[in-house]
This record gives structure tokens, C-alpha cells and sequence, in this order.
């Protein structure tokens, strides 16, 4: 499961070549609001960290910034520093939801459900309209076998945004453990037209494959595992 990526808008800095850290003052750009995370977009690990760590001294402890060396982190598969950067993102901004919602992820990635789902429930008591944790706290609920509290929390996930892709694959899977197979093959191939070409979506196409092949194999699909 990929960290979720938020943007929030930062005024416009300049990465210079070869990773050195130079910062640009530039009016055009400030005006049209360039994210942070656009200005770090295509940097490798070191040169993202370095310049997202120089923001912090030169900006004071601004959640934003420490949010995406969560981000920057939790994509490389680091997550002890992820987990701390997260942190320190709520600690500067304790109504920052989004980092809540990607420390939950990275709990449930490791395999860590009931601190996932305490931090997806504390997403929701900051933002009780945060489709996200509402699609990734029903996942975990289901996984848990609390059945009634799961459905309700992905059908309020897509009563706020039913083009959302997140809540229609948890649904899927959410079909697919129940035995519920042609359910669970429709629900992905909305997440495909829902998205298109992104991370849930090549998703979904794995588990269509996979379907299809359980469907024909002699043991039932039950017995196969969809990714994730």
C-alpha cells in the first residue's frame, strides 16, 4: 500500500543541480502557489531529504514539510524515520489528519492493526469527513471480524466521494473474502475507470488476473490472496 500523497501549498523554492540546495525568489511562481510536493517531485532520496531538512531550518517547524519527509521516507521503505516525521508532523499540527491517515498505513503495512486502527479513528475525531480513513479503518475492521462497523465505515467513505478509488478496492477485497466473486471483479473494474493508470488501479488489474486465473484453476478462489 502506497503512502498517500496530499498537497498542500508552500511558497516556491528552487532545487539546484547535483543536489545542492539553493533557494530562488520568485514572485510568478509564488503566485500560482507551487506545492511542496511538486517542488520535490523527480528528487532522488538524499537530495529530497537535504532540501525538505533545510526548509526546517530556515522555516521553523512547519507540519507541511515535515508531513513529506514522512512521505519521502515511508516511499523508501524507512520506516522508523517515516514514523517519527509523522509524528512530529502532528505534534506541530494536531488537526493535520493526513499525516494520522499515512502513520495509520504505515502500522497496517507492517502489520500492526490495532495501532492502524486507533490512528485512522484519531484521523476521523480531528476530520470527520476524511474518506480515507474512513476506506482504510473499515478495511481493518473487516480484517478484524467486525463486520457491521467495516460496511458502515466504507459506505460513509463513499458517501463522501463515491468516485473515490480507495473505498471500491477495499470493497472489492472486502467481496472477494466473502465469496462474493463477481461483486468483487465489478468493484475493481471501477476502481480502474475511476483512476485509470494509478497505483490502486494497476492493483485491481492484478487481482482481476488473478481472479480470472482462481475462477478456472480447481481450487476456489478463496484460497488465493488479492493484492494489495
Amino acid at each position: 500500500m502506497a503512502p498517500v500523497r496530499y498537497i498542500v501549498v508552500l511558497p516556491c523554492a528552487i532545487i539546484a543541480l547535483a543536489g545542492v540546495i539553493g533557494v530562488w525568489a520568485c514572485p510568478a511562481a509564488q503566485e500560482r502557489e507551487i506545492p511542496l510536493s511538486q517542488q520535490i517531485e523527480g528528487l532522488g532520496l538524499e537530495p529530497r531529504v537535504a532540501y525538505l531538512r533545510y526548509l526546517l531550518e530556515s522555516g521553523g517547524r512547519d507540519p507541511e514539510v515535515y508531513f513529506q519527509l514522512g512521505v519521502t521516507f515511508h516511499e523508501n521503505s524507512q520506516y522508523d524515520s517515516a514514523e517519527v516525521y509523522y509524528r512530529s508532523a502532528i505534534r506541530a499540527d494536531r488537526k493535520l489528519s493526513k499525516a494520522y491517515v499515512n502513520l495509520g498505513v504505515l502500522y497496517d503495512e507492517q502489520g500492526k492493526l490495532a495501532e492502524a486502527l486507533a490512528i485512522f479513528e484519531r484521523a476521523l475525531a480531528v476530520d470527520p469527513d476524511d474518506l480515507l480513513a474512513f476506506a482504510h479503518a473499515g478495511f481493518i475492521r473487516f480484517q478484524i471480524k467486525d463486520y457491521e462497523t467495516a460496511w458502515g465505515y466504507l459506505r460513509r467513505a463513499m458517501e463522501i466521494d463515491p468516485g473515490s478509488p480507495q473505498a471500491h478496492f477495499y470493497l472489492a477485497i472486502f467481496f472477494w473474502e466473502s465469496n462474493m466473486f463477481r461483486e468483487a471483479m465489478r468493484e475493481w473494474e471501477r476502481v480502474i475507470d475511476l483512476e485509470g493508470e494509478g497505483y490502486l488501479a494497476m492493483k485491481a488489474r492484478e487481482n482481476i488476473v488473478l481472479l480470472q486465473k482462481a475462477l478456472n484453476a480447481t481450487n476456489t478462489p478463496g484460497d488465493w490472496k488479492p493484492a494489495r
